[in-house]
């Protein structure tokens, strides 16, 4: 346990000198000239108890009044506004000295301290405890261990001392920016005459800090940040996983196995809400047939690239005493309604049975986190060979044949593209990176937007007026339009759509020529958006290259994410 607060620790010191930290600095510098020198401290104390009290009783608070955590969010912005004002209104930090004034009466009653009235603990306690509540940090493993463990209930003592660790070393270099701060502004004397003049401008620094927070400026300064400063984590690694693991199966969380590893038993499928093309199926159910565990998502282009070698290797192999188990484990919400996936199912031709996995139970059974990612497990239910992402179907095709007791094949070099193509692109708020900085998304609005600058490499620019959810943007007018800048010669789009809707395709500002068709285009070059899918958009053969595509999307079609490709596929 030592050593996960210890990591714990040294995770909050690393997130709160990332990126993630930009959104609030101005409000910490802001705080920081404050009056009263205790101010600083009052603020890290209320932040630290925000923070800690928040990770862990904000699910249960929501679920137990049906309060909004936005509502809770929006007092929180109001009270940091309230504090810019009392730096520029004199008159108004003296009314809130004076309502204060017996809340810090009573803490030097019960500590037997000195007289803090005025010494601005109270004030940048509250203050700190609104910190806390709206500053969101740079999630690594241990801060995503923590957010599953509450989230399943499972608050124990050991959680509860590991969230406090963390937020105490994030809150740490967050003083010293305050402290530092506040005693520059009062150490040069050359600005002493302009010490009120100062004051009130950091007041009017926290209210626009705070306003950026409340319309997601914060957010898009994270992805810019992000572009030039990348995240660091120092909890990727094999003891803090290890001792991870503990946690979470002292907590209570069930269905957890160790660690699938060549030579391991094979973890089973749990969680399973629905199975296609089979009855429940289990790893003890299955021994003595050769099993390639596949986790997949029928929206995920890498892992539909790999269908066709696994419907192969079915077929082939299925009278061997071979079984292929697709886990299909949803990506967007959309992905987790049974009839969806009956309908990817058909039409990619799946014959082998499919297992929904919508509550990522199996997943997180197997400790996985690709898509695709293969587990092929012999007779005995042993592991026999993992491999992730795409690539290596000869060698992954004769371990099966090794395996169901065939003579392998000879193996074929892959032929690896050479040029760095764009890279998937996701367009909902919670994972986009790559709008134009021009475009500021409004999250759970629907707003007009309009870019005019040329698209840098593989940014996207969106027009008209469009809903921004987490996952998707959707259209909310006929003329909106969506653009990319794209390195490839393959591209794809997952989107959905209220009603049968075409969405027309432009290259480079003109009609798609017949040559790149696609098999989901129409003969007029648009595609038909029905049902929720990744769509087929263009081939440029055997071309990569760079292009600009636009989309001309109708009223209540959602996009999700671009993928590209190269090659033949």
């Amino acid at each position: 346990m030592l050593i996960l607060l210890f990591f714990a620790f040294l995770a909050g010191l690393v997130t709160a000198l990332s990126p993630c930290i930009l959104p609030v600095l101005p409000l910490l510098l802001s705080a920081g000239i404050g009056q009263g020198k205790w101010r600083q401290y009052g603020i890290i104390a209320g932040l630290i108890l925000s923070f800690t009290f928040f990770t862990l009783a904000l699910t249960a608070i929501v679920h137990a009044t049906g309060l909004s955590p936005n509502i809770l969010r929006s007092i929180a912005i109001i009270l940091i506004i309230f504090f810019g004002l009392t730096m520029i209104f004199p008159k108004l930090e003296q009314w809130f000295a004076r309502i204060t004034a017996p809340i810090a009466r009573l803490g030097t009653q019960v500590q037997g301290a000195a007289e803090p009235s005025g010494s601005g603990f109270i004030g940048g306690f509250i203050l700190g405890c609104a910190l806390g509540l709206i500053w969101a940090p740079c999630a690594g493993p241990i801060l995503a261990a923590i957010t599953t463990l509450v989230a399943t209930g499972s608050i124990t003592f050991e959680v509860i001392l590991m969230t406090l660790s963390y937020s105490t070393g994030t809150a740490l270099p967050m003083f010293f920016i305050m402290y530092g701060g506040n005693k520059i502004s009062i150490s040069i004397s050359a600005i002493a005459p302009y010490t009120e003049l100062i004051r009130k401008l950091f007041g009017i620094l926290m209210i626009l800090g705070a306003l950026a927070i409340a319309f997601h400026v914060d957010v898009l300064l994270q992805q810019v940040a992000i572009r030039y400063f990348p995240v660091v984590t120092i909890e990727n690694n094999r003891l803090v996983k290890k001792e991870l693991d503990l946690l979470q199966k002292k907590a209570g969380m069930q269905n957890l196995s160790p660690e699938p590893v060549l030579g391991s038993h094979a973890p089973d499928f749990v969680g399973i809400i629905e199975w296609i093309n089979s009855p429940p199926l289990t790893i003890e159910r299955l021994k003595g047939k050769v099993v390639l565990v596949d986790f997949w998502t029928y929206s995920c282009i890498n892992c539909v690239r790999t269908l066709p070698y696994l419907k192969k290797w079915y077929e082939t192999y299925k009278n061997n005493n071979f079984v292929i188990v697709g886990v299909h484990t949803p990506e967007f919400e959309f992905e987790k309604d049974p009839k969806n996936v009956e309908e990817a199912v058909t039409r990619f031709g799946i014959t082998y049975p499919v297992a929904l996995d919508s509550d990522y139970a199996t997943w997180r059974n197997y400790h996985n986190q690709f898509w695709p990612a293969h587990y092929l497990i012999d007779q005995q239910g042993i592991i026999r060979d993992i491999h992730f992402g795409e690539g290596d179907y000869d060698k992954t095709e004769n371990a099966i044949r090794s395996l169901v007791g065939l003579t392998p094949m000879e193996e074929h070099v892959e032929i690896v593209p050479h040029m760095i193509l764009t890279p998937e692109t996701y367009l909902g708020y919670e994972r986009a990176q790559k709008y134009t900085s021009e475009i500021v998304l409004k999250h759970k609005e629907t707003a007009d937007y309009k870019y005019t600058a040329p698209l840098a490499r593989n940014e996207i620019g969106i027009s008209g007026s469009w809903f921004v959810s987490g996952e998707y943007i959707k259209s909310k007018s006929d003329n909106a339009r969506l653009s990319i800048n794209f390195l490839a010669n393959r591209v794809y789009a997952v989107m959905a759509a209220d009603e049968p809707s075409k969405v027309t395709l432009l290259l480079d500002n003109k009609s798609v020529p017949p040559e790149f068709y696609t098999k989901d285009m129409q003969a007029d070059g648009s595609i038909l958006v029905k049902e929720s899918r990744m769509y087929d958009l263009l081939n440029l053969k055997e071309t990569d290259s760079r292009h600009i595509l636009t989309l001309q999307v109708p009223k209540n079609v959602s996009a999700y994410v671009f993928t590209f490709g190269s090659g033949k596929e």
